[in-house]
């Protein structure tokens, strides 16, 4: 970047190329240089796809957005190698401090934006020597300012130039899913095995072992450590032979069992636990649990627990299923919105409330917007709570207040959340 820019590249992606430097005959010096990979026809469908031109494949036609396989054979985006049918998705990209400075005279004449501006859809459609339409909208449209500065981003990027670099020996592995997430992080099929081969990754990272002979306090979220500086590592220590999942800094009890396919990040626990498949939790302080019937304590698959601290040294877990749809909006009294199989009726009935507390907008019911995770001054206690919302048909003894995912957002403490990892991180 001689004269300086924008290397942008989203942040739930993992980019994987090998070119030799005889193939690198580009420079960042383009109002637009953009890298592109080879992939599948279904891939493409999730994807930006450039359509390029056949004498030149620097020189690109127009980048469609999701499309289509249809679309794609309309605009002449595939390619054939032998029988195999593939395009050119979209990755990481370059602009220059030119185009830099435009977009940024946009955001000082919309001061007050409030809606959400895509850096590959919204910057890629104005691009190509034949590039897609300008943005319309309806008369009825909610989201003027969108449209607006949709438009606004469409008209100042038309006519830039963009060069795009094939990227020929690579992979673009996409990490925004739980199914991806998991396969990456526990090295688990081809995507997971390539990624864990290139950049040298373990499944264990900075992991310890409760020592059960300990009775003094520890409170990695007040700064309470435990004095363990000889602590062995699960790569070391016999007595956790039954730990197969990804653990990332974490204590974890010796007697504590998980399946191959699951994730233990910045945990610590004290008691014996059963992890089933298809299971993250993250930031879990469980050090006590009151209803343990048995020598362990065993989570139901399918599970994603996380503990956010919030303002005024609060704690909320909220907990979901594997494969919940979170996006999904319900019309008031339907019957499909469901948590982990409970009614709304149900759930309403645990919480001592009406159906109508469950949600701050009736027009805006979804797992997301869903009122139903106990706020408490402890983390132990907060994931316990939650978790017997989840395994108990019993309403909850003792009253709290209920926020959804969506307000725990709003309300996180980020700087709590830093000095919990990083205590973590240091004595593991």
């Amino acid at each position: 970047m001689p004269h300086g820019g924008v290397f942008l590249c989203s942040s739930d992606t993992i980019e994987l190329f090998d070119e030799p430097p005889t193939n690198v005959n580009w420079m960042l010096t383009e109002d637009f240089v953009a890298f592109a990979h080879p992939s599948s026809l279904s891939v493409g469908t999730q994807h930006g796809v450039y359509v390029l031109d056949p004498t030149d494949k620097q020189k690109c036609v127009c980048v469609l957005q999701k499309p289509t396989i249809e679309q794609m054979r309309q605009h002449k985006a595939i390619w054939c190698h032998g029988e195999e049918e593939f395009v050119y998705t979209d990755s990481l990209y370059y602009f220059n401090s030119n185009i830099a400075q435009r977009l940024a005279e946009i955001y000082r004449q919309e001061s007050d934006m409030k809606c959400e501006i895509d850096c590959y859809g919204d910057f890629m459609s104005p691009l190509g020597v034949c590039p897609l339409p300008r943005p319309v909208g309806k008369e009825n449209d909610v989201n003027q300012q969108s449209l607006r500065i949709k438009q606004k981003i469409y008209d100042t990027l038309l006519g830039c130039h963009l060069q795009v670099v094939i990227l020929h020996k690579s992979s673009f592995n996409h990490t925004g899913t739980n199914d991806e997430y998991l396969d990456i992080c526990c090295g688990n099929n081809e995507t997971g095995h390539e990624i864990f081969d290139a950049l040298k990754l373990e499944k264990h990272v900075g992991c310890k072992v409760f020592d059960e002979g300990r009775h003094d306090t520890v409170d990695f979220w007040h700064g309470i450590l435990p004095a363990l500086p000889h602590g062995d590592t699960l790569h070391h220590q016999p007595s956790a032979p039954d730990v197969h999942g990804c653990i990332i800094h974490s204590f974890i009890h010796p007697q504590c069992r998980s399946s191959k396919r699951s994730l233990l990040e910045y945990c610590c626990i004290g008691i014996p636990i059963e992890i089933g498949e298809n299971t993250i939790l993250s930031n879990i302080t469980l050090l006590t649990y009151t209803n343990l019937h048995g020598n362990i304590l065993q989570l139901p698959s399918n599970l994603i627990m996380q503990t956010i601290p919030l303002n005024a040294e609060q704690y909320a877990t909220f907990a979901f299923g594997f494969r919940d749809n979170m996006k999904a909006i319900y019309k008031t009294n339907d019957k499909s919105l469901n948590y982990f199989g409970q009614t709304l009726l149900t759930l309403a009935k645990k919480l001592h409330c009406d159906v109508t507390h469950l949600f701050d907008d009736e027009n805006d019911q979804s797992l997301w917007t869903l009122k139903i995770f106990p706020v408490t001054t402890n983390p132990n206690e907060s994931f316990e709570k939650t978790l017997e919302l989840i395994r108990s048909d019993d309403p909850i003894i003792s009253k709290h207040q209920y926020v959804s995912i969506k307000e725990i957002l709003k309300r996180r403490d980020i700087s709590a959340i830093i000095h919990y990892r990083s205590n973590l991180i240091n004595c593991t």
